[in-house]
């Protein structure tokens, strides 16, 4: 990992999203906040890692290095950025947005991976298979369709991520671990909507999510 000045500021707008801008947003969704203000603090969130992932593309781009998988996945984060915004709007066209930067995202972590193992196979497979049944299950019928949808692309996401963890090397590891956080994120977020929400259920998805998101960006700062 290349550090050096820029990495260690980097890393400390990192630490600054996490533990300041997540749960001052995550307040503000129960404080009654206007929708602008939330947006604004939400926009940071995601914003912070969307940045450094742009970076490492326009690095890419200028001078390759052999990784085009930095391209597809600051795309995969663009469409999520967006996703998070338009959400606030217009649900059902934030959703289809995440549904396009998590199949963008699949193709990045497949790319990275460079190969499908029985492993992989068989995890995508149980929690296709798992959250499905739960989906249609448990969920309302009102976005049951596009949400089993979601929950077959998340599964691969999942599953890609496991298989990149399992490769042990730290670049790989990290993107994983982040691949998994936003599964994670998702799972904790359709429990909310069973059992109820409130601040500490509603932080501790979000660290999840953006924590994902930002684990995610570090592959801009290796070469």
């Amino acid at each position: 990992m290349n550090l050096g000045i820029t990495g260690i500021l980097i890393c400390i707008a990192w630490a600054i999203d996490m533990f300041l801008f997540v749960p001052v947003y995550t307040h503000k969704k129960y404080d009654h906040s206007s929708r602008t203000n939330k947006l604004i603090f939400k926009g940071i969130c995601i914003g912070i890692p969307l940045v450094v992932m742009i970076i490492g593309m326009v690095k890419e781009l200028v001078t390759p290095t052999g990784r085009p998988f930095i391209v597809i996945m600051t795309v995969g984060m663009m469409l999520c950025a967006v996703g998070d915004i338009v959400l606030e709007i217009k649900f059902f066209r934030g959703g289809c947005l995440f549904l396009a930067g998590h199949l963008v995202y699949v193709a990045g972590l497949y790319v990275m991976l460079e190969k499908i193992t029985v492993v992989t196979v068989i995890i995508y497979l149980l929690l296709a298979v798992i959250g499905t049944v739960l989906t249609l299950d448990l969920l309302g019928k009102k976005y049951r369709l596009p949400l089993v949808s979601y929950n077959l692309v998340i599964s691969g996401s999942f599953a890609l991520g496991v298989s990149l963890i399992s490769t042990q090397e730290p670049a790989n590891m990290l993107v994983g671990i982040g691949a998994c956080f936003l599964v994670i994120s998702d799972w904790l977020l359709g429990r909310n909507k069973l059992v109820g929400s409130n601040f500490r259920r509603s932080l501790i998805s979000l660290i999840f999510y953006f924590g994902g998101q930002i684990l995610i960006s570090t592959i801009a700062l290796f070469s």
